[in-house]
């Protein structure tokens, strides 16, 4: 049997997104073993993704540190690290200098801190913090290889502190499956309908305008079904999308329902997945998209394309290119056959290459000192 082991995640929400769902799945799969795991919040509340994780955790500490003193003295936070009483503090991004200092204050044996995804390359005072942080990491994760290059080449880490860890889903839960007929009647859908979207947090990074855009030229077009536009998720950009949406006259055909609790059947619902980002880390949503067999359309910004894998490079566009991404939505959505192609496809890639398993396994490993195997050395 494994040691017992006493983790504490620091993040600095769980509202939404992929880093938070991926919290709340380690809390899930280790509720009962041999790991014992906590969690410390830094914004003040305790988050839509939160409410559940808090029920099966050991503790579960909300913080709202005060700005600027809370980088020389963390006080309140090296106080909720020691009443968690930690083998290991789990950093993510967002919170990795104060915890970090906050962690080595606390005299944690072993620092984790994991990179989910960099918008643009850093200030330099923000790179010689990370640079601080990492000094007082153990172990820095990049959930890409994309990513760990970067750490290393731009921001900084001594490459013998970097390891890759990709993130993963669960394939048991993200299945391909039909789409839910109740959930056409909720969303007010005609039955046949071609279901063109996405899920995700709207927030400005994402540029769900473009989508929108995008679906304002592609509705006037002939694809046999009616076209509709569907993206889960909220966020501060919502009345951006919306105000984009109204502009176009498209009040009554784009649909934004908000967080779903049930992801799985929203992607089902979809005919094509579209994530038009500016940027990204390692998409979650992407990957469980993937995994329930839909058809992918992404643009290449983050590790979209290394998520995709070479058998998918034809389902990434560039950046900001409309054109590009008219032609590929165009393509997928005037062939049935192709979408199922490309999202059987996109299924195998998924359970091959994105396994929630496999992932927690390689952060048990680190946590308990053990070397990630395949990880660049």
């Amino acid at each position: 049997m494994s040691r017992k082991l006493r983790l504490t995640q620091i993040v600095f929400d769980l509202n939404g997104g992929g880093m938070e769902t991926l919290v709340a799945e380690m809390a899930a799969r280790w509720q009962g073993s041999d790991i014992t795991m906590s969690v410390i919040t830094l914004s003040g509340r305790v988050g839509r993704v939160g409410e559940s994780v808090r029920r099966i955790v050991d503790q579960y500490h909300v913080l709202k540190l005060t700005p600027g003193l809370s980088m020389l003295a963390p006080i309140a936070l090296v106080r909720a690290i020691r009443a968690t009483r930690p083998d290991v503090v789990h950093l993510h991004s967002g919170a990795w200098y104060k915890g970090a200092l906050a962690a080595r204050l606390a005299r944690v044996p072993r620092i984790i801190f994991t990179e989910h995804g960099r918008e643009h390359d850093d200030p330099a005072l923000v790179r010689w913090l990370d640079r601080r942080a990492g000094a007082w990491t153990s172990t820095v994760v990049a959930v890409s290889e994309r990513l760990h290059e970067y750490l290393v080449r731009v921001v900084g880490i001594s490459k013998e502190r970097v390891v890759t860890v990709p993130n993963g889903v669960d394939t048991a839960i993200f299945t391909p499956g039909p789409a839910s007929a109740e959930i056409k009647r909720s969303l007010g859908l005609p039955a046949d309908a071609l279901v063109l979207g996405s899920v995700g947090r709207l927030e400005p990074v994402k540029a769900y305008s473009r989508l929108v855009e995008a679906y304002a030229q592609l509705r006037g077009e002939n694809h046999g079904p009616p076209l509709v536009l569907v993206i889960y998720g909220e966020g501060t950009d919502r009345p951006t999308v919306e105000a984009t949406v109204d502009r176009l006259g498209l009040k009554d055909h784009v649909r934004l329902p908000g967080w779903t609790t049930s992801p799985a059947d929203g992607y089902r619902l979809l005919d094509v997945f579209a994530m038009t980002s500016r940027s990204e880390g390692m998409s979650v949503s992407l990957m469980e998209a993937m995994s329930c067999g839909c058809c992918p359309v992404v643009t290449n910004v983050g590790s979209n394309a290394e998520v995709l894998g070479p058998e998918l490079e034809s389902q990434v566009i560039a950046d900001g290119d409309g054109e590009a991404l008219l032609r590929a939505l165009r393509e997928v959505l005037a062939s049935k056959a192709r979408r199922a192609e490309l999202g059987g496809l996109a299924r195998l890639h998924a359970e091959q290459a994105h396994s929630l398993s496999r992932m927690l396994a390689d952060y048990e490993r680190l946590y308990r000192g053990e070397p990630v195997t395949g990880t660049p050395a």
